[in-house]
C-alpha cells in the first residue's frame, strides 16, 4: 500500500504542475539522418520507422510485393516517407504525434473507426544492430522494457563487442567497447549532453535507465561528428518525448509503473504526466514530468552469499518541453538524479571484510562501517535544442546547448586517519560540462550525384573541481594542514574548440561515400596543488596551460551489392588528447614525482568491415531474416599510460621524471556477428564476439617482449530464442550467455602481472522471460514483463570485474506498466 500510495503521489504531483490538450500534427520539419537501403517496402519502412523514432500501421496487404530502391541522406520525415511511397498509389498521414497512417486508394485505412488498427511496424526481437549506421547498434523500448536494467552499463552489455565491468555495485559499474576500458575511450552522451565522470574506482554513468526511450551504441572511432577521444565508440541516450507516451489521438496521459526483482529486493517505481497541445496557436506545445523511484538490498549473489554493502537507494527525475512552428522545433530538457549509501572507499572492489582488531574493539558490524565510506552522488543534466527546416533544402540546423555535472561527497566513519590514497577522511569531486553546438546540412546535387553536406562548430568546457581532507596529515604544513586535491586527481580545466564537415555522396542509387574531416584544439590547464609537497617546481610540478590539437581524416562507403546484401567500410585516423588526470597528476619525493606536460597525443588508426544481408520471405510467407558480419581493427600510436617498473625507471634520476607518458603502440582485432530471425510466430537472436590484441612490450617494461592487452573481453555469444501468441499478444521465450574463459591477460607473461587482470573461467548462464502486451479489451495499454535470469544460480565473476565482484544469483523480475 505504501508504495502505491508513492506513485499516486508521483502522478498527481505531475498533474498539478500542467494538462494539455494535443491536435495531430500535420507534417515532421525536422531533418534527420535517413539511409533505409534498397528491397522490400515493408522492410524499407521499417527501418524507417526504427530511424525516425515513429510507429507505422498499415494493412499488410496494400505493400506487399512492392520494392523500393530506399532512400538515405538528411531528410525530413515527410521527404523519406513521400520517396518510399512514390509510384505506388499509397498516400500517408499523421494519427497523433508519431503515429503514421498509409492506405490506398479503395484499401485500407487503420485510423477510421471502421477498421481495426493493426500494429505499428516494430521487431518483436532482439534487433540490437541499427539498419541505416552500418557502426550502431540500437537498443530500443520494447528491448529495455524486456530487460528491466537497472544501469546503463547492465543494459548496453548484451550488445556484441560491449561489456560491463565493476560488479553489481551501481556506483562501481563500467562500460568497455571493443577492448578500450578507460571512462575517456567510452564516450557518454545523455541527449546530446557529454557525461565525464572519471574518478578512480568510482563508475561512470549513473543515469536513470526508466528516463530513456533509445540507447544508441557507435562502435568505434569512425565519425568525424564526435572527435577527442571515444577509441572504443559513442554511446547515445535519448530521454522520453511526451510524443514517446502518449496513445493516438490522445491530448494528455499519465503513465504508472511498478516493478521488483528477487536478488536484491528492488522497488521500483515510475510515474509521468504528458501532453500536447497548439492552445488554438499556430505554435504546438509538448511537456512531460517523470519521477522514478528505485530501492534494493545487498545483492545476493550465485550460490545465496549476499554481497555486502550493495544495497542502492536513487530517486530520479525529468522534466522537458518543447514547441513547434513554422519548420522550428525547439526542445529543453532537466535530468537529475541522486544516491545515497555506505559502500567500499573503492566502489570496484570485492567482498567486504573487517579488520579483527577492530572487530575486537568496535564489534562486528561497527568494524565492516570502518571499512566503508558514506557517498552521497547527484548527477544533473540540462539541455536545450534547436531545429530548423526552412524551405530550401540547403537551411537545416541544429543549435544545442548543454550544462551537465555529477557530483560525489565521501566521508569516512569514525576515529580514524584514512591516507591521502584512499581520498582522505572527506573528499568532495565535482565534474562539469558546458557544451554548445552549431551545426547546418544542406542537400544539393552537384557533379551528376547527390550530396548531403554536414558541417560544424562544437565548444566544450570541462571542469574537475576537487577538494579532501587528510586527517592523518592535518598539522603539517607541507600538506596544508590536511586540505587539498589527492596527487593522483588534480583539479583543472579543458576547454576543446572543433570543427568538422562530412558529405553523403550518392554516387549511385546503390553506392554511398562518405569522406569527412574534423579539427580538435584543446588547451588543459591544472589547478595548482594547495599542499606544498605536490606544488614544487624543483621536483618538476607545473601546472601551467598546455594545447594539444590534431585534425582526424575519415572515410566510410556502403554499397547495397543486391537488394539482400550491403558491404561497407569505415576508416579514421582518430586523435585523444591526454585528460587533467593524465597531465597534473604529480607525487612527493619518488622516483617519478612530475607532472607530465610533455605529453603527445594519442592516434588510432581505426577501419571497419562488414555485410549486412536481410532477407524476406524464407520459410514463411512475411518472414525476415537479418544479419550482420563486421570486423575491426584499431592500431594506437603514442597510448598513455603511468610511468612505473624498475626497468622503466632505470637511471631516470629521483626529481624532474614525469608520472605519465606516452609508450609504444598497441592494436586490437576481432569479429562480431548478430543475426536476427522473425516470423509470425517467433524470433530468434544470436550475437557473437571475439577479440584480441597485444602492445609491444609491457606496461612496466616497454623494451619487453609483446604482452596481452590487459581489457580484452572474452569470447561471447548471447542467444535468444521465443515464441509469440499473436491472439494473446503473448511472447516468451529462453536466452542464453555463454563466455569462454579468458587467459588473453599478461598476468602470466613477461614482467606483465603489474596492474593485470587475473584470468577469469569460462561460463553459461540461462534464463528465461515472457512479454504480455495486450492490443485490446481492458487491459489495453498495460504491458506486463516477467523475466528468471540465472536460472540455475550460478556463481560466476566476468573478466573484467578483476576477480573480485560476483554477479546476481537467480533473479526474479516482474513489471507492470499502463498508459491511461
Amino acid at each position: 500500500m505504501r508504495r502505491h500510495s508513492r506513485l499516486l503521489a508521483v502522478l498527481l504531483s505531475g498533474a498539478a504542475l500542467f494538462s494539455t490538450m494535443e491536435t495531430a500534427r500535420a507534417q515532421q520539419t525536422a531533418a534527420i539522418s535517413i539511409d533505409v537501403p534498397a528491397g522490400t517496402l515493408t522492410r524499407a519502412l521499417n527501418a524507417l520507422a526504427g530511424q525516425a523514432g515513429l510507429q507505422i500501421a498499415f494493412d499488410a496487404s496494400i505493400t506487399q510485393g512492392i520494392p523500393t530502391r530506399g532512400v538515405s541522406g538528411n531528410l525530413t520525415v515527410d521527404a523519406a516517407l513521400s520517396r518510399l511511397l512514390a509510384g505506388t498509389g499509397i498516400s500517408y498521414r499523421y494519427s497523433g504525434t508519431s503515429m503514421v497512417t498509409l492506405s490506398k486508394a479503395n484499401g485500407a485505412d487503420l485510423a477510421s473507426g471502421e477498421q481495426t488498427a493493426l500494429e505499428p511496424i516494430v521487431l518483436t526481437g532482439g534487433n540490437y544492430y541499427g539498419a541505416g549506421d552500418p557502426s550502431k547498434a540500437v537498443i530500443g523500448k520494447e528491448t529495455m522494457a524486456r530487460m528491466q536494467a537497472a544501469s546503463i552499463p547492465e543494459l548496453v552489455n548484451y550488445t556484441p563487442g560491449v561489456s560491463m565491468g565493476g560488479g553489481v555495485r551501481l556506483q562501481g559499474q563500467t562500460i568497455a567497447i571493443r577492448g578500450f576500458a578507460r571512462q575517456s575511450d567510452t564516450r557518454i552522451l545523455l541527449d546530446g549532453a557529454p557525461k565525464n565522470f572519471e574518478k578512480y574506482d568510482q563508475g561512470t554513468i549513473f543515469v536513470e535507465p526508466e528516463l530513456l526511450k533509445r540507447v544508441e551504441i557507435e562502435k568505434g572511432a569512425t565519425s568525424v561528428r564526435y572527435g577527442n577521444g571515444g577509441f572504443g565508440g559513442t554511446i547515445r541516450m535519448d530521454s522520453k518525448d511526451a510524443a514517446d507516451m502518449l496513445k493516438p489521438g490522445q491530448t494528455w496521459g499519465f503513465y504508472g509503473k511498478t516493478a521488483y526483482q528477487t536478488a536484491n529486493r528492488q522497488f521500483l517505481e515510475t510515474g509521468a504526466l504528458y501532453g500536447r497541445s497548439d492552445f488554438g496557436t499556430p505554435v504546438t506545445y509538448d511537456g512531460l514530468l517523470s519521477l522514478t523511484w528505485r530501492k534494493g538490498d545487498d545483492m545476493r549473489i550465485g550460490g545465496g552469499e549476499r554481497f555486502l554493502f550493495s544495497d542502492e537507494k536513487l530517486a530520479s527525475g525529468m522534466g522537458k518541453v518543447g514547441a513547434e512552428f513554422d519548420g522550428h522545433e525547439i526542445k529543453a530538457s532537466v535530468l537529475y538524479g541522486e544516491s545515497n549509501n555506505w559502500g567500499p572507499v573503492a566502489a570496484i572492489r570485492g567482498q567486504i571484510d573487517p579488520i579483527a582488531n577492530d572487530i575486537k574493539n568496535y564489534g562486528y558490524q561497527e568494524a565492516l562501517r570502518r571499512r566503508l565510506a558514506w557517498r552521497e552522488l547527484k548527477d544533473f543534466t540540462s539541455t536545450f535544442e534547436h531545429k530548423y527546416s526552412g524551405d530550401s533544402d540547403l537551411v537545416n540546423t541544429r543549435f544545442m546547448a548543454s550544462y551537465s555535472s555529477t557530483q560525489q561527497h565521501a566521508t569516512r566513519h569514525g576515529n580514524q586517519t584514512p591516507s591521502a590514497s584512499v581520498g582522505g577522511y572527506e573528499n568532495d569531486a565535482s565534474y562539469s560540462d558546458i557544451h554548445v553546438e552549431l551545426e547546418n546540412t544542406s542537400n544539393f546535387d552537384l557533379g551528376g550525384f547527390g550530396h548531403a553536406l554536414n558541417y560544424g562548430l562544437q565548444y566544450n568546457a570541462h571542469k574537475r573541481d576537487i577538494s579532501m581532507f587528510d586527517i592523518a596529515n592535518s598539522t603539517k604544513p607541507e600538506y596544508n594542514y590536511g586540505y587539498y586535491a589527492p596527487y593522483f586527481m588534480p583539479e583543472g580545466t579543458q576547454d576543446t574548440v572543433s570543427a568538422f564537415v562530412r558529405d553523403t555522396i550518392s554516387l549511385a542509387d546503390s553506392l554511398t561515400l562518405t569522406p569527412g574531416l574534423r579539427f580538435d584544439w584543446v588547451r588543459s590547464e591544472g589547478v595548482p596543488n594547495a599542499a606544498p609537497r605536490y606544488n614544487n617546481p624543483a621536483l618538476g610540478h607545473d601546472y601551467s596551460a598546455v594545447d594539444h590539437s590534431g585534425f582526424t581524416p575519415a572515410v566510410s562507403v556502403a554499397w547495397a551489392a543486391t537488394s539482400n546484401i550491403r558491404l561497407f567500410a569505415d576508416w579514421a585516423y582518430a586523435m585523444r588528447a591526454p585528460n587533467i588526470d593524465e597531465l597534473y597528476s604529480t607525487q612527493g619525493t619518488t622516483t617519478a614525482p612530475a607532472t607530465s606536460r610533455e605529453l603527445h597525443i594519442e592516434r588510432n588508426n581505426t577501419i571497419n568491415l562488414g555485410v549486412d544481408f536481410i532477407f524476406d520471405d524464407m520459410m514463411t510467407s512475411g518472414d525476415t531474416l537479418s544479419a550482420r558480419v563486421a570486423v575491426f581493427n584499431n592500431h594506437v600510436t603514442n597510448p598513455v599510460t603511468r610511468r612505473f617498473g624498475g626497468r622503466n625507471l632505470s637511471g631516470m634520476g629521483a626529481s624532474g621524471v614525469d608520472w605519465y607518458w606516452n609508450t609504444p603502440a598497441y592494436y586490437t582485432s576481432g569479429l562480431e556477428i548478430q543475426t536476427h530471425y522473425e516470423n509470425d510466430r517467433m524470433f530468434a537472436d544470436l550475437g557473437f564476439s571475439i577479440m584480441t590484441g597485444t602492445r609491444h612490450g609491457a606496461v612496466n617494461d616497454i623494451l619487453g617482449p609483446k604482452t596481452y592487452i590487459n581489457d580484452l573481453a572474452p569470447t561471447t555469444a548471447n542467444l535468444m530464442l521465443g515464441a509469440k501468441i499473436p491472439d494473446w499478444d503473448l511472447s516468451f521465450g529462453w536466452k542464453g550467455t555463454f563466455v569462454k574463459a579468458q587467459d588473453k591477460t599478461p598476468i602470466r607473461q613477461y614482467l606483465g602481472s603489474t596492474y593485470a587482470r587475473p584470468e577469469s573461467s569460462g561460463y553459461a548462464v540461462h534464463g528465461i522471460f515472457l512479454d504480455w502486451t495486450p492490443k485490446e479489451g481492458f487491459m489495453k495499454d498495460t504491458e506486463l514483463h516477467a523475466s528468471v535470469e540465472n536460472i540455475f544460480d550460478k556463481r560466476y565473476e566476468p573478466y573484467l570485474s578483476d576477480g573480485i565482484a560476483a554477479m546476481p544469483g537467480r533473479n526474479f523480475k516482474i513489471s507492470l506498466s499502463r498508459r491511461f
